[in-house]
């Protein structure tokens, strides 16, 4: 029995594929994670060209993204980032507040890193609602404010109480925080 007709077949099952590959992609259409190394074909044939993810992204990346989200925004009983969090830095409690929150204060990423990250983080996710007069935060400044705990409920809502009495926010539920249903 001679293999030619299923070697022909393969074949022809292989540019088959091909082709619909090819024709999902010039529709917008095609779906990843084939058996195929789609993202290379995709790339060589639109000239997308991928960059390495900034150092402060990928800290976000590793120690943030899987509550906050990859847009600053995820379920209900996490804060929201997103056109929130520049709020606090309106204030000096507020700007203290985000280094001193425990899975900042606590990282063990090295001070300069946490700069970074609150840094791109600001104005990544909420630019629009940071003072006009934004001072980046610097690695002397995270080391220093690292070392007080606080209690991160009470902290945030006196802050919170205190940018509505400054009226540095659009409206007192700015920066509400949803309570969740659970049943």
């Amino acid at each position: 029995m001679s293999l030619r007709p299923a070697a022909n077949i393969l074949a022809c099952l292989g540019l088959l594929s091909g082709l619909a590959a090819g024709a999902a992609l010039a529709e917008g259409t095609l779906v990843t994670g084939l058996a195929t190394n789609v993202p290379d074909a995709e790339t060589r044939i639109s000239g997308l060209r991928l960059a390495p993810m900034p150092r402060p992204a990928r800290i976000y990346a590793l120690n943030c993204q899987g509550c906050h989200g990859a847009s600053g925004v995820s379920v209900i009983e996490i804060p929201e980032l997103a056109g929130r969090v520049g709020y606090f830095a309106r204030i000096p409690e507020g700007r203290s507040y985000l280094v001193q929150v425990p899975n900042v204060a606590l990282n063990p990423s090295s001070d300069q890193d946490i700069a970074e990250l609150m840094n791109w983080l600001l104005k990544t996710f909420s630019r629009a609602e940071l003072p006009t007069d934004f001072r980046p935060y610097t690695a002397e400044e995270v080391a220093r404010l690292r070392k007080e705990r606080i209690d991160p409920s009470a902290r945030r809502q006196r802050i919170v109480e205190q940018l509505i009495a400054a009226r540095l926010l659009p409206s007192p539920d700015a920066l509400a925080l949803p309570h969740a249903t659970l049943y």
